[in-house]
């Protein structure tokens, strides 16, 4: 069964209605149709929680949320390696001296590593920084922003919120 890794931003946009959401609702139903299991890490639900504890914000639940789109996958000793050795490569490539804590790079590796561990064969996200480190690790993963392959009718209604 094939297999993709949807980040944090593409949850966030469904949550936060953004004009994005309307198109990721027809990949997700695209992809249900055609068997393709979905993936995310437990680090979305934790960044997706953020919007939850809000003041002023609706009371959601974001596990809930999230696992009715996707499956979430916790942190192995081998994801962690992994995002580690990532998260290196970069700090080398870019030779940074003295490691700076950077906790956007450090999610970014912990979701790219869980993608590879799992066999994704793509991974969707609206943040464009992805594509720069599919690049800069060398990796074999799909990266593409979230929106539909298969053509939509004019005359076809839109999907439900």
């Amino acid at each position: 069964m094939t297999s993709v890794y949807f980040d944090t931003s593409v949850f966030l946009a469904i949550l936060n209605a953004e004009p994005s959401a309307g198109a990721i609702r027809q990949l997700l139903g695209e992809l249900k149709s055609d068997r393709v299991r979905i993936y995310t890490s437990i680090i979305t639900v934790q960044e997706v929680s953020v919007l939850a504890y809000r003041r002023g914000s609706a009371a959601i639940d974001p596990h809930v949320t999230v696992s009715r789109l996707a499956r979430i996958e916790t942190i192995t000793r081998d994801i962690a390696l992994m995002a580690a050795k990532y998260e290196a490569l970069i700090v080398d490539a870019a030779h940074i001296k003295d490691h700076i804590e950077n906790r956007r790079r450090k999610w970014d590796c912990f979701h790219l590593a869980t993608a590879v561990a799992l066999g994704c064969k793509t991974f969707y996200a609206l943040d464009e920084g992805f594509a720069k480190r599919k690049e800069q690790l060398n990796l074999a993963i799909d990266v593409r922003s979230p929106e539909p392959t298969k053509p939509r009718f004019s005359f076809m209604a839109e999907p439900p919120s």
